[in-house]
């Protein structure tokens, strides 16, 4: 530049630069001389998915004009050594607004805030940190380094404070604070765990050998706490008598108050569970939850569930500890899953690992509790990717670590003792019979939920103390056992016991089944914990000696013995209640060992879970999940998933908006800021009254089209904008964004007073997040990589994580050359659960994940490279 001259004519009006961003300012003309000092790269943690997924669903930090403190830095990524394992660092809070006056309605609405205008937008500010001494600034201080105002100013402040004060993180940047010491020692043991995991990982060398360990740590855990369940029921079982002995006096009418007994007790555990835990779900349906919402299960919960389910048992309420095992299981493998740092979709697998084992330590079934894992628990999640041996062979592995483990514990033994061969010599002409129990048990089962819920609701809504109610149910079934069958008290293993060896009455079994499903009703409805795998059991086995009598009357002494439709009733009913004919049928063959039955149980099976079906669509554990209000995760439908969600929960508060009078060098000055090239026009009271396409006003810019005296108003486009209110669908506006060709919609109230933006890109991230990734989708770019997670660390540098694909497997880092052919640099090489060093003449595997950063074009150009 040349000296000024003395009179300078004033000079022409050029456009004001973007504003840089406020976490970081990166001279990105030379992204290749990014470089990270190696030993800052070993203490900065592994990039993982878990990591990502705070700022990869954060769809507000896509919009530059939230670049204040969104984005995820790689500084903010090295700070989680000083907080712990497991936990992002929080972005640095952008400036607070004033806050909205509330308003005086009797019900309050949604009001709009006022939005700025763009008058002041892009003034020059003082540069930040350079990106690699502020990264090294944090890890050597282990706080934030502020990044607004002038840095010789942070730097004399820093130089002046004593050693004590520059170790405490600067309050006024918004950043964390200090955990409290009891958070230390948590964060320090889940950090023991995830090393403990990595070390395992690196020594194993195999990411398939390593899943399948996990899957027998988790079997083996999940066998002995199954084991544990048992001992302490068997526990509970001998106190209650024990205190009935201590009363003779009472008789029978301890009989009666033992079940309430144990309900009062369970009430306490309720209301003790709601105090610290909060209202959680439990049993199979807190499972499936879990993972439906990838969310986590607590070990407190699960011991919960165990403890109250032992009293539920043993003072004489109707349920069985098969329920209850599976989701301890469940718990055991989630908790196992999180301690040794696992990735989400591995946490799910070892969660469904631990649902195996605790099935198959609970019957000594091991395939039974496979086949239910994915039949019940994974059906709407995994879908038709089960087949992957990822999933499924770790479900193998643990259910036969269980089984061995509960055999150590308790020995050979089986839930069902048959007197020998059962089947008749005209088993196939008897399949008309079987087939009448097959529909009986369809329609009986449907009745069992509805009873549950209409109990459950019934219960809801008596004006009484919440851990009051399970003990009201407890006096019921108590009244019911003392009264009619003492049998009804308990799971009802000895009424199983008598129909397998024909010591069971076809009047008593009729009237069992029905006095069953409500003593069931009660105990489950009121709030006891156990669950309905025995109870249906025990009423499959009550219909099917109904139903032999019936098939005596027609075939004499030839029909088949009592049991064989006991063992076909027992299938059939627990197929109807679960939707799930193959579990009944493996695990009752499993049982036996009788393959002279497994015809006509197949059939039972699956025309009565057909028949349930018809009756009632829901079964039991979806009723449960749709009364918490989890109806979405009883829909698989990609476009059902579209149609339950809002634009209310995607849109994005804008700091900026044009007003009609804003002057040209306002819009010129919102094209350079933001991200789209769409801007919406509102007037004085923020109602949307037009759209300015940005491109559009350049092209006529250059044609000198333009008057730079007009207003925003008067350049805005004729069209009539596409509105869109909270309360529209995503999929409405999917449908929207492609009648309008915008690529961000305005969303309005009533009177068209703006209160967010909607943008494409977050409605296809939020699509491609719930839908594609529940599918285990992996978008493979030319064979090269695919494009896994992204993570925006300021103006034009890009974090992107790629799976490499068949064209990069076989070749090293230095044979691709992605830092001189694109600019492109290799932060992290990440191969299953290890994080490997970055050695540029080791080979590439397809599947291997790499860190890349560098600007979007760059990346993009990396993704082709051959």
């Amino acid at each position: 530049m040349g000296d000024a001259p003395s009179a300078p004519p004033t000079p022409p009006k050029t456009p004001p630069t973007p504003e840089p961003s406020a976490e970081l300012e990166i001279d990105f003309e030379s992204v290749d001389s990014l470089e990270l000092d190696p030993q800052l790269l070993a203490r900065s943690r592994p990039i993982t998915s878990e990591t990502q997924s705070a700022a990869s669903r954060s769809y507000q930090g896509r919009r530059k004009r939230h670049s204040a403190g969104v984005h995820q830095s790689l500084a903010g990524m090295s700070l989680r050594e000083d907080t712990g394992a497991h936990e992002a660092v929080p972005p640095p809070s952008p400036p607070k607004p004033k806050p909205p006056q509330p308003s005086t309605g009797p019900r309050p609405k949604r009001q709009p805030a006022r939005t700025g205008t763009y008058e002041n937008v892009g003034t020059r500010r003082w540069s930040t940190r350079s990106l690699e001494s502020l990264v090294r600034a944090t890890l050597r201080t282990g706080v934030h380094m502020p990044v607004g105002g002038d840095p010789a100013a942070r730097d004399d402040a820093s130089a002046d404070a004593s050693p004590d004060e520059q170790a405490k993180p600067d309050t006024r940047t918004g950043f964390h604070k200090p955990l409290p010491p009891q958070r230390k020692i948590v964060h320090l043991w889940e950090e023991l765990g995830l090393r403990l995991g990595q070390r395992v990982a690196e020594a194993v060398g195999d990411d398939h050998l390593y899943l399948l360990l996990m899957a027998v740590v988790v079997g083996v855990a999940s066998g002995a706490a199954a084991g544990l369940l048992l001992l302490w029921i068997a526990r509970a079982v001998e106190i209650f008598p024990a205190v009935g002995n201590a009363f003779p006096s009472f008789g029978w009418i301890y009989l009666i108050l033992a079940p309430a007994l144990g309900g009062l007790l369970v009430g306490g555990l309720r209301a003790l569970a709601r105090r610290t835990l909060g209202d959680i779900p439990e049993g199979i349906p807190a499972v499936i939850e879990a993972v439906g919402h990838q969310k986590k299960l607590s070990g407190r919960a699960g011991s919960l569930l165990g403890l109250g389910t032992g009293i539920t048992i043993a003072s004489g309420g109707s349920v069985g500890h098969e329920g209850p095992t599976v989701a301890i299981g469940a718990t055991v493998g989630s908790v196992l899953a999180r301690f040794f740092g696992l990735r989400m979709r591995r946490q799910t697998t070892m969660l469904g690992a631990g649902c195996a084992a605790g099935l198959a330590a609970a019957f000594n079934a091991p395939l039974a509790g496979v086949i239910f894992t994915v039949e019940v628990v994974f059906k709407r999640s995994i879908g038709t990717t089960l087949g992957s041996m990822s999933v499924f062979t770790p479900l193998i592995v643990a259910a036969v670590a269980g089984t061995f483990t509960s055999h150590a514990i308790f020995g050979e033994r089986t839930e069902l003792v048959t007197p020998g061969d059962v089947e008749g010599e005209r088993i196939l002409a008897e399949m008309i019979f079987f087939l009448a129990l097959a529909v009986i048990a369809g329609l009986l089962s449907p009745l069992m939920s509805r009873a549950i819920l209409f109990s459950s609701d019934l219960f809801e809504r008596l004006k009484i103390p919440d851990w009051t109610k399970p003990a009201i149910g407890g006096l019921g079934v108590g009244l019911l056992g003392t009264l009619l069958f003492t049998d009804l008290l308990g799971p009802g293993r000895d009424t199983v016991f008598e129909a397998l060896h024909s010591e069971l009455a076809w009047q008593i079994a009729l009237a069992f089944a029905f006095l069953k499903i409500f003593a069931t009703a009660l105990t489950i409805g009121s709030g006891g914990m156990g669950g309905v795998f025995m109870p249906s059991l025990v009423i499959g086995a009550c219909v099917g000696t109904s139903v032999h009598a019936l098939a005596q009357l027609v075939f004499g002494e030839h029909v088949s013995q009592p049991a064989a439709y006991a063992l076909v009733g027992m299938g059939a009913y627990l197929g109807a209640t679960l939707r799930a004919p193959l579990t009944p049928i493996v695990m009752i063959f499993e049982l036996t060992g009788d393959y002279g039955l497994i015809l006509p149980l197949m059939f039972a099976c699956i025309l009565s879970a057909f028949v349930a079906g018809r009756v009632e669509a829901d079964t039991l554990f979806d009723l449960s999940l749709r009364k918490r209000g989890n109806a979405e995760l009883l829909d698989n439908d990609d476009t059902a998933f579209m149609q339950r969600g809002r634009v209310g929960d995607l849109m994005v508060r804008p700091d900026h908006m044009l007003r009609v009078n804003s002057s040209f060098d306002e819009v010129q000055r919102a094209a350079l800021v933001e991200d789209s090239p769409t801007l919406y026009i509102v007037d004085e009271d923020e109602r949307v009254t037009a759209v300015l396409d940005s491109r559009t006003l350049a092209a006529r810019a250059l044609r000198g089209e333009i008057d730079e005296q007009a207003s925003a108003g008067e350049l805005a486009a004729s069209e009539r904008p596409t509105l869109l209110v909270p309360q529209d669908t995503l999929a409405g506006a999917m449908m929207a964004f492609a009648r309008s060709g915008r690529d961000v919609l305005p969303v309005v109230d009533a009177e068209r007073r703006i209160l967010g933006l909607l943008e494409r890109t977050d409605l296809m991230a939020h699509y491609s997040e719930h839908v594609l990734e529940q599918q285990q989708a992996e978008l493979l770019v030319h064979g090269g990589g695919g494009l896994d997670h992204e993570v925006n660390l300021g103006i034009g540098v890009t974090l992107e994580r790629v799976v490499v694909g068949r064209a990069w497997a076989g070749r090293s880092l230095a044979q691709l050359n992605l830092r001189k052919l694109v600019q492109v640099q290799v932060l992290e090489w990440q191969r299953g659960e290890r994080l490997l060093d970055l050695d540029p003449h080791a080979p590439l595997r397809e599947g291997d994940i790499l860190a890349l950063a560098g600007s979007r074009e760059a990346l993009l150009a990396a993704r082709w490279v051959e």
